[in-house]
């Protein structure tokens, strides 16, 4: 029997995209494990203070003095403690001193949009990515677009590189919470929702200067998301306009309910290796305004209106049609809820599992 163990460094972390797709693969791996079996022990290093769900097949293992920041935790104490194993990373960064492991790169943005990171944040990923690419057993990222965009950045073989798409099955748990909506005077309103953040790639300061050229006095615009000065180097610009509302920290349910009441989910990005809020909201029957750049048409198929997200006139010109028009967010919802059942957490899981074991990292049994 062999060990894998898992980088539970995104239990102590807040939950933004990362650490979503980390949560949702391995509790569906626990449950894909307890329910078919392993040959294998599966274990979740965490550090201390650390919030790791309830598994049952997948156990838990705490390591670590407290006074390690997450950063040095992951580069001294994970290759340490996973000495005896296999480490899967599933959140983008990797121990350096760890050889062999299984390590998830989310997207090349680094690479191919630098301006939008600090200095020191772009130099470290781009040198820790090039390493990873060279020392890793298995290299897995979350759509076909950062699949070709990270094959050519790292200069490695396409086989070298496998697909596990992200999902938004994980809505379905999430219990509604209304206090959001309350709180900011939205219950009973006409607004269009935005998730994201502060990344420039996001394109909220466009989305907003878009969104002054709707002639809709009673519309809102609710932007849902925050930022890292250590991360991104700017973001949208202040805003003016009254009929914008900024949520300031939100809830899973509290964002669950603005999804769920919202006229139409606008998503203006440049740039993305997946796009998860479109799936979110399609799964609550939201109707879907898109930019057509990146990994985002890939995600949202038809089940999207589409524009380009270089061009103000268009996005405003996309955002006027759905306010306008009943029947084309009906069948905008109607396709948005085909189209993110076609993306589940244990489709993921499985697809994840098969990886691993056809690179001989890892056995099944299959009951």
């Amino acid at each position: 029997m062999s060990r894998i163990f898992i980088n539970g460094k995104f239990t102590a972390q807040r939950t933004t995209g990362v650490q979503r797709l980390a949560l949702g693969l391995v509790e569906a791996l626990d449950n894909a494990l307890a329910t078919h079996g392993t040959p294998d022990q599966w274990v979740l290093l965490c550090p201390q203070g650390a919030r790791p769900p309830a598994l049952r097949c997948i156990s838990v293992q705490t390591c670590g003095p407290r006074r390690f920041g997450l950063h040095f935790w992951e580069q001294l104490v994970l290759p340490w403690a996973s000495r005896h194993g296999r480490l899967l990373n599933l959140s983008g960064p990797a121990p350096l001193a760890k050889r062999g492991q299984v390590c998830m790169v989310p997207d090349a943005a680094v690479f191919d949009q630098p301006a939008a990171y600090t200095k020191a944040f772009g130099t470290w990923y781009r040198f820790l990515f090039r390493r990873m690419a060279t020392s890793a057993a298995l290299l897995l990222t979350i759509s076909r677009f950062s699949q070709s965009r990270l094959v050519q950045r790292l200069g490695i073989a396409p086989d070298r590189m496998k697909v596990v798409p992200c999902a938004a099955t994980h809505m379905q748990s999430i219990v509604q919470d209304d206090a959001a909506l309350q709180r900011l005077d939205l219950a009973g309103a006409r607004y269009l929702l935005a998730v994201g953040s502060a990344n420039p790639t996001k394109n909220l300061s466009a989305l907003i200067e878009a969104f002054a050229r709707l002639p809709h006095p009673d519309l809102r615009l609710v932007l849902v998301g925050g930022t890292n000065t250590a991360v991104f180097a700017g973001g949208a610009a202040p805003h003016e306009d009254a009929r914008i509302v900024r949520t300031g920290p939100v809830s899973d349910g509290q964002l669950k309910s603005l999804y769920a009441n919202a006229l139409a989910f606008v998503f203006p990005s440049l740039y993305e290796g997946f796009g998860l809020p479109p799936l979110e909201a399609m799964s609550l029957g939201c109707p879907v305004v898109a930019s057509n750049a990146a990994s985002v048409p890939e995600v949202c198929g038809d089940a999207a209106l589409y524009f380009d997200p270089s061009s103000v006139a268009e996005m405003a010109t996309a955002m006027t049609r759905v306010v306008d028009d009943a029947g084309l967010r009906g069948d905008l919802s109607r396709r948005g809820t085909q189209r993110f059942a076609t993306f589940t957490w244990e489709a993921a899981a499985q697809l994840l599992l098969r990886h691993l074991e056809h690179a001989g990292l890892a056995g099944r049994s299959h009951a």
